[in-house]
């Protein structure tokens, strides 16, 4: 049973839109987008959509017990407040934390610390991706790893 969900966000809980120079984009170069975050602030989010069938699977855990965390990487304090209104304004109540670290290299040893502060074994934490290699790592490490399109295909 998972006790412990962690979702990424860009691309997992969120499907990235963004309007630079009167156009529609779905990323842009990690410089581009610093000076976006810069310029927008905690409003860098807005035109964001949370992806349908992953709420859903965040409601499913919800409903079951888990505690879940969004856990992303960041450049940015300006991209961490962004990241916490759009969380608040789609999943409000639903996440125990938005955690934000600076690279995908951290984002296992975290889950590994929350499960040990919360005495939560590993086996029954689960990380949410859209980044294959860090699903592999997951499971590799004894977690569950799910990538995002599995969540696709199992609630289609």
């Amino acid at each position: 049973m998972i006790r412990l969900a962690f979702f990424d966000m860009d691309g997992t809980l969120c499907a990235p839109r963004f309007y630079v120079n009167g156009k529609t984009v779905g990323g842009m170069s990690d410089e581009a987008w610093l000076a976006f975050c810069a310029k927008n602030g905690e409003d860098s989010y807005r035109f964001c959509k949370p992806v349908p069938l992953v709420a859903e699977y965040v409601e499913e855990l919800k409903n079951h017990g888990a505690k879940l965390y969004v856990l992303s990487s960041s450049n940015s304090e300006a991209e961490n407040a962004a990241k916490r209104k759009f969380v608040a304004q789609n999943f409000a109540g639903v996440f125990e934390e938005v955690i934000t670290v600076s690279g995908d290299a951290e984002k296992l040893p975290v889950i590994r610390k929350i499960a040990e502060k919360t005495g939560v074994k590993l086996e029954d934490c689960e990380l949410v991706e859209d980044t294959y290699s860090l699903v592999l790592q997951a499971i590799v490490a004894g977690m569950k790893g799910t990538h995002v399109s599995h969540i696709y295909c199992s609630l289609n």
